[in-house]
């Protein structure tokens, strides 16, 4: 038989048992309490305005990728017409106002500036293939020739139209030897007395492609110590618009014996 003082010794130790007990559960409640509390989503955003800004961004470039494919698979322009001319005053405005390069050389008084076929009459330029069957916008838009006499070099401003691809976007090899030979052959008949002469050789390294639509530079210049008075021998490249070298050139320009040439004169 448990005394009174066990009796009471051991109702006070079940009591503070009790009271532990209690007291530990209730941090318990509130911790799961804070828990769900701060774990609640919160409240959903609209994601519509994304959504109208990634529709308009990918819209319009699907309406300018149509529009440029549009322009690269439709038929050229016919020359003459009146969008051709339309055409050919938008290319006449940027090689006046967007070319860094032509101000360049205007303010170069060691460059000349003149009309490629200059001294030619109208019927004699509808004969020639650069400016009769590639005239227009879809062709040899436009040619500008700069002539530094100095140095006996040409630098010619030409714009390449979309007529003259061998692939699409891309300008037909045989096309830039035709506009080289040109611009290779003016640097040479400066050079030689006679002021005319053929072309005896040609030879073309090409580096990078030629993209229609666009302006590019024709860089000639005369070998001084190789050439004679009748012969030339003349190098020459083609440069993009950032001064990237799209192809080299050398050649051999001759005045022939016994074949009586039409005097080209001082104007190209």
């Amino acid at each position: 038989m448990l005394g009174p003082r066990r009796i009471l010794q051991s109702r006070p130790r079940c009591n503070a048992t009790q009271l532990k007990s209690v007291h530990l559960s209730k941090p318990r409640l509130s911790r799961h309490a804070s828990t769900i509390a701060q774990t609640e989503p919160p409240a959903a955003k609209s994601r519509w305005p994304r959504r109208l800004v990634y529709a308009g961004i990918f819209g319009g470039l699907g309406v300018a990728a149509g529009k440029w494919m549009d322009e690269k698979v439709s038929a050229p322009a016919v020359p003459g017409s009146v969008e051709d001319t339309a055409k050919l005053e938008e290319i006449k405005h940027v090689f006046e106002n967007g070319l860094p390069i032509v101000q360049e050389l205007r303010n170069n008084p060691d460059y000349v500036e003149s009309n490629a076929y200059e001294g030619f009459s109208e019927e004699d330029k509808a004969r020639r293939l650069t400016s009769g069957p590639l005239r227009g916008s879809r062709g040899l838009a436009l040619q500008r020739v700069f002539w530094n006499d100095k140095e006996k070099k040409t630098i010619s401003v030409v714009y390449l139209g979309s007529g003259l691809e061998g692939w699409p976007t891309v300008v037909h090899g045989g096309a830039l030897a035709t506009v080289l030979d040109e611009n290779l052959g003016r640097a040479a008949i400066r050079h030689l007395p006679a002021r005319t002469g053929v072309t005896a050789n040609l030879e073309i390294n090409y580096r990078a492609p030629v993209y229609s639509g666009n302006f590019y530079t024709f860089h000639s210049q005369v070998d001084p110590e190789r050439s004679t008075e009748r012969k030339a021998y003349v190098t020459g490249e083609i440069r993009d618009p950032v001064g990237r070298v799209c192809a080299q050139a050398s050649a051999l320009f001759v005045v022939p014996k016994g074949f009586e040439l039409r005097k080209i004169g001082e104007r190209f």
